[in-house]
């Protein structure tokens, strides 16, 4: 028999592996972990099917065998080496399916994988599959509540929903609709931090006031969103999301500075059209090369109204630092609509 493991959460795929590994065999004396990092498939089924004694089933658990072969196969492929070949991978898959005995079971761990790749779902339809998918919502609230009292404290409804806030306040109650925005919640991460507020709060409940002085807010996705719908002159989705942030207690100079900043390096990133990522971003020295390549990709789409940008933002910069528009929320809500205008080939400008 052969199970698939995976993501994203990391603690809740490992809990199911253990799980499945303990149900068939519940003292170990059968069970084998191997890291994919370091055995190759055959590894894999020379383990699988060896004889065990009196007959009893033998249990192997690989851990990041196919996202590590992923990996392999990706870089045979930009090297160009003796090994490229298509379908490489889904052979060596099938093999080592048909390599696990029917008496055996075969536990794929693959916690980093978020689904299950297709050229497996192919080699092995009867697999059990099992996704490592973290609670969200009333769900998670709930799981932080368990989680709570297993750190011997509990933890009030609304302090729970405080701390998942804090953490994903995109994510934490519903998948964000693009999966590019999506940071799902992070299992062992929150148990690690309930821990930490457990001990703090001892020997009282963890309250929002624990939560609140102790635990770091992550970086809120929806600005990403923001930024990307302001300079693709998305004006509805820009102001809505715009409000929402604010509300969330943004603060809008900064706000106002980040679009600005990506303004800045949209208008690069077209005077740059053709040069590769990295060379740019080396020579400006202070821009990361992931960042500025998923600039220059979206500036392509875009590139005639890079320059009604530029000057759009340099209006609106100009209008806040003499003084014209004193409050940075009005010179954002002002630097949104310009952009949407300049993006439909309105008139551009921000007046205050």
């Amino acid at each position: 028999m052969i199970h698939f493991v995976h993501g994203p959460d990391r603690l809740l795929a490992r809990e199911a592996a253990l799980g499945i590994a303990r149900n068939l065999d519940a003292d170990g004396s059968n069970t084998s972990w191997l890291d994919g990092r370091e055995v190759s498939f055959a590894d894999v089924a020379t383990a699988v099917g060896a004889a065990t004694f009196f007959n009893s089933p033998r249990i192997v658990v690989v851990t990041d065998l196919l996202v590590r072969a992923g990996r392999d196969s990706d870089s045979t492929k930009s090297t160009g080496g003796d090994e490229e070949r298509p379908g490489r991978g889904r052979a060596e898959i099938e093999s080592l399916i048909t390599a696990v005995p029917d008496s055996h079971h075969l536990i794929l761990f693959e916690p980093n994988l978020g689904s299950v790749p297709a050229a497996f779902k192919n080699a092995a339809p009867g697999a059990k599959v099992v996704a490592g998918e973290p609670p969200r919502g009333s769900a998670l609230l709930a799981w932080i509540e368990s989680a709570a009292i297993q750190a011997e404290s509990s933890i009030d409804r609304h302090a729970a929903q405080r701390l998942a806030e804090t953490l994903y306040p995109q994510s934490w109650d519903r998948k964000p609709s693009n999966p590019r925005y999506d940071r799902p919640p992070d299992l062992a991460l929150l148990k690690a931090e309930i821990g930490k507020l457990a001990l703090a709060a001892y020997p009282g409940r963890i309250t929002v006031d624990e939560v609140a002085m102790m635990t770091p807010g992550a970086p809120d996705q929806r600005v990403f969103q923001f930024l990307d719908a302001a300079l693709a002159g998305d004006l509805r989705l820009g102001l809505d999301t715009l409000e929402r942030l604010i509300t969330g207690g943004e603060e809008p100079a900064m706000l106002l500075a980040q679009l600005l900043g990506q303004i800045e390096l949209t208008t690069i990133a077209a005077a740059a059209a053709g040069k590769n990522a990295d060379s740019v971003a080396r020579d400006l020295g202070s821009v990361a090369p992931g960042r500025l390549s998923a600039v220059m990709a979206a500036t392509r789409r875009r590139a005639p109204r890079a320059v009604n940008s530029a000057a759009t933002a340099a209006l609106a910069d100009r209008n806040v630092k003499t003084g014209r528009v004193r409050n940075p929320e009005d010179a954002l809500h002002d630097l949104v609509l310009a952009l949407a205008a300049s993006e439909r080939g309105g008139p551009s400008g921000s007046s205050g």
